[in-house]
C-alpha cells in the first residue's frame, strides 16, 4: 500500500505541476525537462507515470482541467435560482475568474494542432461537452428572451469573462465593477439606443 499511495502522490505532483506550466505557458512552450526541473526529479521519471510522453500528459492535465470546470460549472449554475439574468451572470462571472484561466484561444489556435490528430480529437470531445454546455443551459431557461442559440452566446458570454483577470491589472476598477460593466454591455450592447 504505501509504494501505492507514492506512486499515487507523485503523480498527483507531476499533474498539478504540469497542469500549472501547460495553463501559464501552453503545449508547445513547455518541455518535459521543465516539468522535471520544477518537481526536482529527472526527466526519465516522467516517463514512469506517463510512457507516452508530454503528450499523453497534456492530454490527461486538459481532459482533467476542462471535466473539473465542467462540474464545477453545473454545480454553480445549479445554486444559482435568480429572476434576472443579470444577476445569474454576475454570479456565474465571479465564480469564473476564481478558476484557473482556460485559454481557449491558445487550447484551439496553437495547442490542438501541435498535438496528434487522436489526440487533439479527445481533448475536442471533452471541450464539446463541457464548459461552454454547462454555461449553455443557463441561457436556455431565458430562452425566450434570446437573440442567439444559448450556445453561442454561452461562447460568447466566456469570450467577455475570460479576460478581465488579465485586464483588471490595467483598470482603476476593481473586478466586481468589471464584472457589472462587461455583462451590461454584454446583455444590452455598447450604444444606447
Amino acid at each position: 500500500m504505501g509504494k501505492e499511495v507514492s506512486k499515487n502522490s507523485s503523480r498527483k505532483a507531476v499533474i498539478n505541476v504540469a497542469q500549472e506550466l501547460f495553463a501559464a505557458r501552453g503545449y508547445t512552450s513547455v518541455t518535459l525537462k521543465d516539468i522535471a526541473e520544477r518537481l526536482g526529479i529527472k526527466q526519465a521519471s516522467l516517463y514512469y507515470h506517463f510512457p507516452g510522453g508530454k503528450e499523453d500528459l497534456f492530454v490527461e492535465v486538459t481532459i482533467h482541467h476542462l471535466e473539473q470546470r465542467r462540474q464545477g460549472l453545473e454545480q454553480v449554475i445549479k445554486k444559482v435560482s435568480c429572476l434576472e439574468l443579470e444577476d445569474c451572470l454576475n454570479q456565474l462571472a465571479k465564480w469564473l475568474l476564481t478558476q484557473p484561466p482556460l485559454h481557449v484561444n491558445r487550447l484551439v489556435d496553437s495547442d490542438l494542432p501541435a498535438l496528434p490528430k487522436e489526440k487533439a480529437a479527445q481533448i475536442e470531445s471533452v471541450m464539446d461537452r463541457s464548459v461552454i454546455p454547462a454555461i449553455a443551459e443557463l441561457f436556455s431557461r431565458y430562452q425566450h428572451g434570446l437573440r442567439a442559440e444559448p450556445f453561442y452566446i454561452a461562447a460568447t458570454f466566456l469570450a467577455v469573462i475570460e479576460p478581465i483577470r488579465t485586464f483588471k491589472q490595467y483598470s482603476p476598477n476593481g473586478e466586481e465593477q468589471m464584472i457589472a460593466k462587461s455583462i451590461n454591455l454584454f446583455l444590452h450592447g455598447v450604444v444606447e439606443k
